[in-house]
């Protein structure tokens, strides 16, 4: 297995595992939201507000991980207003519990301290909780949090 940055070669498999980690959450397909991902895959991954790591196995993309980075209006506890959101962390049924997705989450961490980060959010499935509780990540505010 192989991790690599996400490149704009790779939105169409992007859109395709965003849509399938959707569903598996719960969320009914109601409408079509292929360009409107792509769209935002484009714009996002060329301006790096978004971030994102994907894990290959014979050449095809099993895993993603990613991190948005966006500013809201400062705070006593972030003075920058400066955010970072985990979004987009998925891994193929067949390849889960292998520690793939543990691994692309420290690549996310590491971005968001890279860049001066001292906290990253998520909304995360029940399903997900146990692996950022393994990271560090605590039940913040209908969130999880991670403080660097």
């Amino acid at each position: 297995m192989q991790k690599r940055l996400a490149d704009l070669d790779d939105i169409p498999t992007l859109v395709a595992l965003r849509k399938k980690q959707l569903i598996d959450e719960g969320l009914p397909p109601i409408s079509d939201i292929d360009k409107q991902l792509a769209d935002y895959f484009a714009s996002a991954l060329a301006d790096r507000s978004f971030v994102s790591w994907v894990m290959e196995a014979d050449g095809e993309i099993i895993a993603t991980s990613g991190v948005c980075f966006y500013s809201l209006p400062p705070t006593y506890a972030n003075p920058t207003g400066r955010m970072a959101y985990i979004a987009n962390m998925y891994t193929r049924d067949e390849y889960r519990r292998n520690g793939i997705a543990s691994e692309l989450l420290g690549m996310v961490i590491d971005e968001a301290k890279t860049r001066g980060h001292k906290i990253i959010r998520l909304h995360t499935s029940e399903h997900g909780k146990s692996i950022y509780r393994k990271a560090g990540f605590t039940d913040s505010d209908g969130y999880m949090a991670l403080k660097l």
